[in-house]
């Protein structure tokens, strides 16, 4: 920042030289007609480059990195206001914090990680214990087949769908979609009894349906097949 502010001042003197000797030269008898329109010409033309490369060189680039943050695992402490603060509910000591990271333009190297530590205070509230690691229901959407069906993976999935979940006892459930020769749009209907009571539960992308393409073989599209 001190080179450029010392540039930028050594080209303001030396244009401001060269204006002043431009003045004197137009209105001294010993100067051809011809010159002070040139050395005027070519004064405003160092002035606009000058001024346009320190204008680029002050304006910041914008980061070339695109981040997704996700806290999971996390029980939680429940901190009571106090101290002119509302209150709080804060993740507690064990959870996981995952950072997703792209670039935006081009190949990026990450060279560092730091830890910054904003505030340090004695802890206060109660605790809300995370329920625990869920087993993952996984299953194999094999779309190609008519009816479309799932393929149960791993030893937490039974060989039939049917789970019981509570206001305390969620499943979680992993469909890894499947297909080999179409691109397929698809939705889940899923299927509850409570009680005397039973229906059907659309489950979709927020009323889209969910979408899945046959992967080309590498390096090729499917029009170079076709």
């Amino acid at each position: 920042m001190r080179r450029v502010r010392a540039r930028g001042r050594a080209v303001a003197a030396a244009l401001a030289v060269a204006a002043v000797t431009a003045v004197v030269l137009w209105v001294s008898d010993l100067a051809p007609g011809w010159l002070a329109p040139v050395l005027s010409a070519v004064v405003t033309a160092v002035l606009v480059e000058e001024t346009v490369r320190l204008q680029r060189r002050r304006i910041p680039r914008g980061d070339p990195l695109d981040i997704h943050v996700r806290v999971s695992d996390a029980s939680y402490v429940h901190v009571p206001a106090g101290a002119g603060e509302p209150p709080r509910v804060v993740p507690a000591s064990g959870h996981t914090v995952k950072l997703y990271v792209t670039a935006t333009e081009r190949t990026v190297v990450l060279a560092g990680l730091r830890v910054v530590v904003i505030e340090r205070r004695p802890p206060r509230g109660e605790l809300s214990p995370h329920a625990g690691i869920l087993p993952v229901r996984a299953y194999t959407v094999l779309l190609d087949e008519d009816p479309p069906r799932l393929d149960p993976r791993g030893e937490d999935t039974p060989a039939t769908f049917s789970y019981t979940v509570g206001p305390d006892d969620p499943e979680t459930f992993e469909l890894r979609a499947e297909t080999e020769r179409w691109q397929v749009a698809w939705e889940l209907e899923l299927d509850w009894v409570c009680g005397r009571r039973t229906g059907t539960v659309r489950v979709d992308l927020a009323g889209h349906p969910f979408r899945t393409a046959a992967r080309p073989p590498r390096g090729l599209s499917w029009e170079d097949l076709a």
